[in-house]
């Protein structure tokens, strides 16, 4: 098999085996989203294929701050060009709810509740091709009226953060 020194152009014949992660993009944004109770697209990030037979998964952390009663669900949905919205592809759609359909995947019964949530879904992918770009979104909504802010900002701007890695199928 041939491939510069630096390992970044590989000869066409070069298979890798199953579990290689091919490639690592980290991404972080600070800022300070206040939740309104549909789903919204909070942040996005993109990752450009390696190989035509991966999957790509994904670390999204992100700090919030919940109103005394408040609670908040995520998702993430996935598109081949910029702009994601709901009708995309649901990558991560794992919320409780309670019996209204109002999530609850993060909530405070009582006092103001600070911290840092984090979803990790798998995105099991086929029929794309090398070099194809996919963007993935990050959504959230809050269960009603009371405050709730991603990317909490106090004193100093709060963050969102994703890791995407590619690994080989």
């Amino acid at each position: 098999t041939t491939g510069t020194s630096a390992g970044l152009t590989l000869d066409s014949g070069v298979t890798f085996p199953a579990g290689h992660v091919l490639q690592v993009v980290q991404n972080e944004n600070t800022e300070n989203n206040s939740l309104s109770t549909s789903y919204a697209n909070l942040y996005e990030v993109s990752i450009t294929l390696k190989s035509a037979s991966s999957d790509v998964y994904g670390f999204f952390y992100f700090q919030y701050v919940l109103a005394s009663s408040a609670g908040f669900g995520v998702k993430i949905y996935r598109n081949n060009s910029a702009t994601v919205t709901t009708s995309h592809t649901a990558v991560w759609t794992k919320n409780p709810e309670d019996g209204s359909g109002n999530p609850i995947s993060w909530y405070s019964n009582s006092d103001v509740d600070y911290g840092v949530g984090t979803v990790n879904p798998k995105d099991s992918l086929s029929g794309f091709s090398v070099g194809d770009t996919l963007y993935y979104g990050l959504f959230a909504r809050k269960f009603d009226s009371d405050n709730v802010t991603i990317g909490n900002d106090s004193t100093v701007d709060g963050f969102i953060s994703s890791t995407l890695m590619e690994v080989q199928k």
